[in-house]
């Protein structure tokens, strides 16, 4: 694999910092909240042999710019894609990420190969528990954004993490730098339609993966995707939870090159 390309690419308000790698059909990267494009570091070398790897970081995250004005996270990555020239690409999200790629392909699924969620969310869905996020919010703005960010790292949401000291770390690493902007700030991300009544029409090839140990909520919206969505598979990997990328790194980066490679896996 030759060296990656680095670059930014300015959007309205903002800028977006990004990393492209190898060559072949285009797999673009997209991150869980409080994260940033390192998060996919296992899975670049295997992927990028025979594909093109685009990850960037989200407005508001790792290099690229804070919100200052209204944005849509959609529109930037229809920037990014525009301005790279990244044609029909297969899209990777996990958690924030996935929301990111499911509501891109109601919106411009002309534009996508295909779909790969991994540890979904689902805007609209009804959970019975408290959404981690907005638990961490709420926690971050009563008692400030150091002890919102250790109430998210010591979150049940990451517990499986103690079982992969590596990943523990990596995700450690992360969030420690991240800027808990949205845990002080009113984020001010443009209002979008709701993707539920949406979710039959979106038949381009969707894989859903979902951590045996992730939470209640993500496993229930993982699950109800794969039924809802025409064209979808599920896989449960095991021994993993809600970072099952890099829990469960190998598992993960295989089943997204095979799928990748057009191999639709049986549910």
């Amino acid at each position: 694999m030759s060296a990656p390309r680095q670059g930014e690419i300015a959007v309205e308000g903002g800028k977006l910092a990004y990393e492209i790698a190898g060559e072949g059909p285009a797999l673009v990267l997209i991150h869980g909240f409080s994260l940033d494009m390192r998060m996919w570091q296992p899975q670049i070398a295997a992927l990028a042999s025979n594909h093109t790897i685009i990850r960037y970081d989200l407005r508001g995250f790792g290099r690229s710019s804070l919100p200052v004005s209204e944005y849509d996270h959609c529109a930037d990555l229809d920037a990014l894609l525009t301005k790279l020239d990244i044609q029909e690409p297969t899209l990777v999200g996990l958690s924030l990420g996935a929301n990111i790629a499911l509501r891109y392909a109601t919106l411009e699924a002309s534009k996508v190969r295909a779909q790969i969620l991994a540890a979904p969310g689902l805007p609209g869905h009804a959970w019975s528990t408290p959404r981690p996020p907005e638990e961490t919010r709420a926690h971050a703005l009563e008692h400030g954004v150091e002890a919102g960010r250790q109430f998210w790292l010591d979150h049940a949401l990451f517990a499986s993490l103690n079982d992969h000291p590596e990943a523990r770390a990596t995700v450690h690493k992360i969030v420690a730098d991240y800027s808990g902007w949205h845990w002080r700030e009113t984020d001010l991300q443009a209002a979008s339609a709701p993707i539920i009544p949406k979710l039959g029409l979106i038949d381009i090839p969707a894989l859903i993966l979902s951590g045996e140990h992730d939470a209640e909520g993500y496993r229930e919206i993982a699950a109800r995707l794969s039924r809802e969505l025409p064209n979808a598979a599920l896989k449960v990997i095991a021994d993993a939870g809600h970072m099952l990328n890099l829990e469960q790194p190998d598992i993960f980066t295989e089943l997204v090159r095979r799928f990748a490679d057009g191999q639709m896996l049986e549910a």
